[in-house]
Formats: C-alpha cells, sequence, structure tokens
C-alpha cells in the first residue's frame, strides 16, 4: 500500500513539472488590422509576445523594401488576476504598401521564437492623387546654348499643393546632368502664397549650370521626395503617399569651341570695361592726358563686368607701366550680381619717380563674343602723363667763344674792356634774379605756415593717414604718408621706421608671404613723435 502512495507522489510531480513548463514557453504573435489594402494604404503591423522583453528585440528594417514604415513603438505591462500574473510586451509600427499586387510581411524572429508570415493583397485606388497632383516643378534657364567653360542659371520653382504639416521625411533633390558642372546660389527660399486661389508653399532655388564638355544635355530638374500622410474622409482610411523622383528635364546645348581660334577662351554673352584715374587730391582725372609732379600718384581702377563666368574664370588684367612709376596693386576684389554676371575690380596706384612725358598704356580684352558667335576685343585707353621734377633747377646756358660771320657786320677782333663789363652786369643780373626768387618763396611759405587754413590741412593730412592705417589700406597709407611727409619735421631714423612699417603693411596685406604679421601700433607711435614744421627765422637775404 505503501509503494502505491510513492508511485502516486512520484507521478503528480511529474505532471506538475510538465505543467510549469508549458507555462513558461514564449509565444509570439504577430497581426495586421486588415490584409485588404490599397497602394500607400496605412495600416497597422502588431507583434504581441506573452513575456516581459526589451523593445529592441524585433527590427523592422525587412519591410523597407516593400512598405513605407512609420517609427516602431514598443510597450510593456504585467496584469495580476486573481493571483495570476500576466506579463505582455506589443510592438506596433504604421505600415503602407508601396507597389500592388501580393506583399508578404515576412517572419520576424522574436527572441528565438518566429511569427507567421502574413499575406496582403494590394489593389489601386484611382482617387488617390498623384504626385503631379500634389507636387509641381517649373523650371527656367537663362540661356539655352552655351560654349565650353561658359555658364547659365537656371531657376527652379518647386509648388507644394498640400499641407506642408502632412509631408513626411521631404528632401530637396538636386538637379542631375553628367558632363555638367551644377552648383547651388545660394540657400533655397520657401514662403507661402496663393496660386490659382490655393494656399501653397514654393521652394525657389538657383543654380549655376557650367558647361565642360560640348554636346546635347538634358538637366533633370530638382524635386521633393518623401510621403505625404493621406485620409480619405468618405472611406475613413489613412495613407502615406510616395513622392516619386521624376520630374522635368531641361536641354541645354554646349557648342564645340571654333576652330583655329587662338586667343584665351573667355565666353561670354556680353563684357564691359570701364576705369577712373583719381589724382592725389581725390579729383578724377577727365582728360586723356594730365600733368602731375614727381611723387605724386595717380590712382587707376578698371571694372570689368562678364555675363555666364564664375570669378575663377575672369582674367588677370596685367598693365605693363612705364619704369618711371613705382606701382602697387591691389588684390582684385569680386561681386556676384543678381542677374548672373560677375564683377572684378582691380586697383592700382602709380607714383611719379621723376619727370618727363610718359604714356600710360591701354588695356585690351580679347573674349569670344558667344551670341553673335565670334571674336571680340574690348580695350579701355591709356593716358598720356606729364611728369614735373619737384625742386626747382636754376641753369644759366653757357655762351659760345665762337661768333659765325654775318653778311653785313663787322668783326670786331679786340673789344677792349666792354665784354668784361658786360659779363659782370650780367652775373649781377643773374644774382639778384635767384636772391629775389628766394626771399619771396620764403616769404610765401612763412604766410601758408601761419595761415589757420594751413595747420587745418595739416591736421587733415594727418588723420587721413591715420585712418589709412588703421583700415590697413596700404595704396592709401602712401599715398597720405608722401603728402604728410612735406607738412612735418620728421628725423631720417623716424622716416627710415616708418618706411619700414609701411613695407610691413604691404607684405601682410597684398603680399604673398602669409607668415608676415603687422599691427598698427609702432606707426602710430611714429606719427605721433613728428613735430609740425615751423618757419625759420629771417629772411632768405638776411641768412647770405
Amino acid at each position: 500500500m505503501k509503494n502505491i502512495k510513492s508511485l502516486t507522489l512520484v507521478l503528480l510531480a511529474i505532471i506538475s513539472s510538465a505543467v510549469s513548463f508549458s507555462s513558461w514557453a514564449l509565444n509570439v504573435t504577430a497581426s495586421v488590422n486588415k490584409t485588404k489594402v490599397s497602394k500607400d494604404e496605412v495600416i497597422q503591423l502588431k507583434i504581441v509576445a506573452d513575456q516581459k522583453l526589451d523593445g529592441n528585440k524585433v527590427d523592422f528594417s525587412s519591410l523597407s523594401k516593400d512598405f513605407y514604415l512609420g517609427r516602431p513603438n514598443f510597450s510593456s505591462s504585467v496584469n495580476i488576476l486573481n493571483g495570476t500574473r500576466t506579463d505582455s510586451s506589443i510592438w506596433t509600427v504604421a505600415i503602407a504598401p508601396q507597389r500592388i499586387g501580393k506583399l508578404t510581411i515576412p517572419s520576424f524572429d522574436v527572441n528565438g521564437v518566429a511569427t507567421s508570415p502574413i499575406t496582403l493583397n494590394v489593389t489601386i485606388d484611382e482617387q488617390t492623387p498623384t504626385t503631379k497632383d500634389m507636387i509641381e516643378v517649373r523650371t527656367q534657364l537663362s540661356k539655352s546654348e552655351l560654349y565650353p567653360k561658359e555658364s547659365a542659371l537656371l531657376d527652379t520653382r518647386i509648388i507644394v499643393k498640400v499641407d506642408p504639416r502632412l509631408l513626411q521625411n521631404p528632401n530637396l533633390t538636386s538637379p542631375e546632368a553628367p558632363g555638367l558642372d551644377i552648383e547651388a546660389v545660394g540657400e533655397p527660399k520657401q514662403y507661402q502664397a496663393v496660386l490659382d486661389g490655393m494656399e501653397v508653399m514654393i521652394i525657389d532655388q538657383s543654380y549655376r549650370v557650367t558647361a565642360i564638355d560640348s554636346g546635347n544635355f538634358a538637366i533633370k530638374a530638382p524635386t521633393l521626395t518623401g510621403g505625404v500622410l493621406y485620409g480619405n474622409n468618405r472611406s475613413g482610411t489613412t495613407k502615406i503617399l510616395t513622392l516619386d523622383t521624376n520630374s522635368p528635364t531641361v536641354d541645354l546645348k554646349v557648342d564645340p569651341v571654333p576652330e583655329g581660334y587662338t586667343d584665351s577662351w573667355l565666353p561670354t554673352s556680353k563684357l564691359s570695361l570701364s576705369q577712373t584715374w583719381k589724382l592725389d587730391s581725390g579729383k578724377n582725372v577727365e582728360t586723356k592726358s594730365v600733368s602731375i609732379a614727381s611723387g605724386d600718384s595717380l590712382t587707376r581702377t578698371i571694372t570689368l563686368t562678364a555675363t555666364g563666368l564664375t570669378s575663377a574664370q575672369l582674367p588677370n588684367i596685367s598693365v605693363s607701366n612705364p619704369d618711371a612709376f613705382r606701382v602697387y596693386s591691389e588684390k582684385p576684389s569680386f561681386k556676384s550680381n543678381d542677374d548672373g554676371s560677375v564683377t572684378m575690380i582691380t586697383k592700382q596706384v602709380l607714383i611719379a619717380q621723376h619727370g618727363g612725358d610718359f604714356t600710360l598704356p591701354a588695356v585690351k580684352i580679347n573674349w569670344w563674343d558667344s551670341v553673335n558667335k565670334k571674336p571680340a576685343q574690348t580695350e579701355l585707353e591709356g593716358l598720356n602723363v606729364s611728369v614735373t621734377a619737384n625742386e626747382v633747377i636754376n641753369a644759366v646756358s653757357p655762351v659760345s667763344s665762337t661768333t659765325s660771320s654775318l653778311p653785313g657786320r663787322t668783326i670786331v677782333k679786340d673789344s677792349g674792356s666792354w665784354p668784361y663789363i658786360a659779363g659782370l652786369l650780367a652775373a649781377l643780373w643773374v644774382f639778384s634774379s635767384a636772391m629775389w626768387y628766394r626771399t619771396s618763396k620764403a616769404n610765401q611759405n612763412q604766410i601758408n605756415d601761419k595761415s589757420p587754413m594751413s595747420s587745418i590741412n595739416n591736421a587733415s593730412i594727418k588723420e587721413n593717414l591715420i585712418a589709412a592705417i588703421k583700415n590697413r589700406d596700404p595704396i592709401a597709407t602712401q599715398t597720405a604718408y608722401r603728402s604728410w611727409k612735406r607738412t612735418i619735421s620728421l628725423s631720417e631714423e623716424d622716416d627710415a621706421l616708418l618706411r619700414n612699417e609701411i613695407a610691413k603693411m604691404n607684405s601682410a596685406i597684398i603680399g604673398s608671404d602669409k607668415d608676415v604679421i603687422w599691427d598698427d601700433k609702432t606707426a602710430l607711435k611714429l606719427i605721433g613723435k613728428a613735430k609740425v614744421q615751423q618757419p625759420q627765422a629771417g629772411s632768405a637775404l638776411a641768412q647770405l
């Protein structure tokens, strides 16, 4: 009897263990809210496990090939009812089929347990709007025929005819065309507008299209990709409509470089040149010739504007000036204009070194007229400059001792003392004239130095020099320094130091050596030490 009881207890233990093991096994199910759907219609996929698991146990990336995926959501819970505990883990994600036909939601592995696959029947809904109903792309190319290295502006406008809040992961694509260099100009402009009575969102973007090789090209315009959340009020369904990447194309023809063309290749539909000449005083030179003194400067500013070219393609304007001028050149500055053209401004300061008559050369630019398809040349006139020496030179021409015989005249061989008397009178006349000139010049300088206006001018010249140094303008500093130096008393040592500081500024700002470091403290300190010239006591005659 005891043996029977023992056997019964063993059997009960085995049965209890089997029931307990079955309750520990993981159960996982996958389900959708409907299996007959239309393309782009949103349905819910749910995966449920009867244990508490981590949210990363399910990977939905396998669905991305055939479905549009929303953001997955995970939750877990614990329920205790009548002493019985129930755990659950739930994953949900919104999906929308991207093509019609039979699509299969694959099996998912959840902690070693696989779910059953689900088959969907996907049809098309004729009432669903297309991409063309929601997105409109407009384009305009400034020029449909180019030459290699020439460029045109492509203006694009994308009109979004749905509520922007319904866009899912929107992305602006870039225009495409092999064989062309396409670069965005600035940032896209996005704004709301009313078009044909409908409120829309507009995205404007411009691109610079540069030809590389000749041939015929089709530029695929940019468009908006992503999805649109679409709800059908009549059926109560919600869809995520996928925006396709089809967009209009723009045709472009690139002509080859003409055979036999030997000049530098500069293709453009329009090129203009202009220049200004400016004196030390700031006054513009309006004539074809001008007179200046040695040490004075002329500033030549040349402006070149070309359409359909980039700043890197503009030519380097090189001018061979006479050796009688010291030349300081600024680095060219560039400006992009709204019409797609580029402007380059170059500036040279020419300082006359000695007297004489000189011709500053003309400037010629050879280019290819892409509108009329022929070579062209644009020229700027030069300038005739007469330079007078700054020093007054009094020279007396020697009298030849040989006199030619003229008819009707008597040759006197012995003139007695008269030639000596005449020579003495002439020497006295030259001496008195020189003394009168020096006296009048000294008196004039004394009057100028004592006048209030002279002090104001000296201060203004000094302020101009200080401003030019603080503005780090090498050319303006050179010009102002020459004018200021005439008004002050500066030692040779300080003059050498100041010239050295100006040279350092030139190297640091417009030179090619990037290692030169310069600041204005030393130059400004030296300028502060200089004293205004004072008139000398007494007249010129008193000093003799």
